[in-house]
C-alpha cells in the first residue's frame, strides 16, 4: 500500500511567511501612498491596501469530492521475492479548494507528525492510494488522509485568519504615520 503525493503543509513555516507579510505593511503603505493621497481619507486608503495585503485562508469543499478508480499496474513489496509489479488499483479522491494554493506548503503554528500527503493541482487537492485492491485498507487509508487534511486546513485557518484580522489596525497605523510624514514633507514646498 502506497500513498500517493507530496508531504501537505510541511514546506515551510506559516507563522514565518505571516511575519514576513507583517513587516512588509510599511514599505508597502511608503510606496503606494504617494502626495496623491493626501485627499482622501485614511479609511479610503486602508480598505483599498487591504485587499492586496489579506492572505485569506485556504477553503476546501469536503463536502463534494470527485472519487476515481482505477485498475494499474503497481509495483509493491513481497516479502519473499522483494518488488513486485502486480495488478493493483490507483484511487484519488479530490477536493476543490480556494485560497492560495501556496498555503498547503507552509506548516501551521500547530501540527502533528502525520501531515496529510496529496497533490495540489487545478483548484483541486488529490489524495490518492496506489497498491493491492484492499477496498477496506484503501478506504480507511483514504478516510485518515481525508480527516488530516481537514484538521491541517483548521489549523492552517486559525493561523491565517489571525493574521488577517489584525490587519486593518496594522495598515491604520502605517498609513497614519505616512500621512504625517507626507504632510512634513509638504511643509518644506514654500523654502
Amino acid at each position: 500500500m502506497m500513498i500517493t503525493g507530496d508531504i501537505l503543509f510541511w514546506k515551510h513555516d506559516l507563522s514565518s511567511y505571516l511575519r514576513a507579510q507583517v513587516n512588509a505593511v510599511e514599505d508597502h503603505v511608503r510606496k503606494y501612498m504617494t502626495a496623491a493621497s493626501l485627499d482622501q481619507s485614511d479609511d479610503e486608503i486602508v480598505s483599498r491596501m487591504l485587499q492586496d495585503a489579506i492572505v485569506g485562508s485556504l477553503s476546501i469543499d469536503f463536502d463534494n469530492p470527485h472519487r476515481d478508480v482505477k485498475e494499474s499496474r503497481v509495483t509493491v513489496r513481497d516479502h519473499f521475492s522483494g518488488n513486485v509489479t502486480i495488478d493493483g488499483v490507483r484511487v484519488t479522491k479530490s477536493f476543490t479548494f480556494t485560497g492560495d494554493s501556496g498555503l498547503f506548503n507552509l506548516r501551521p503554528s500547530t501540527f502533528d507528525t502525520s501531515p496529510p500527503h496529496g497533490t495540489v493541482q487545478s483548484g483541486r487537492v488529490i489524495l490518492g492510494y496506489e497498491g493491492r485492491n484492499d477496498p477496506d485498507s484503501i478506504k480507511r487509508s483514504i478516510a485518515d488522509q481525508e480527516k488530516q487534511l481537514k484538521q491541517y486546513a483548521e489549523w492552517s485557518k486559525s493561523n491565517v485568519d489571525a493574521h488577517d484580522a489584525q490587519l486593518p489596525g496594522l495598515l491604520k497605523n502605517a498609513v497614519e504615520r505616512r500621512r504625517k510624514s507626507l504632510e512634513e514633507l509638504n511643509r518644506l514646498s514654500d523654502f
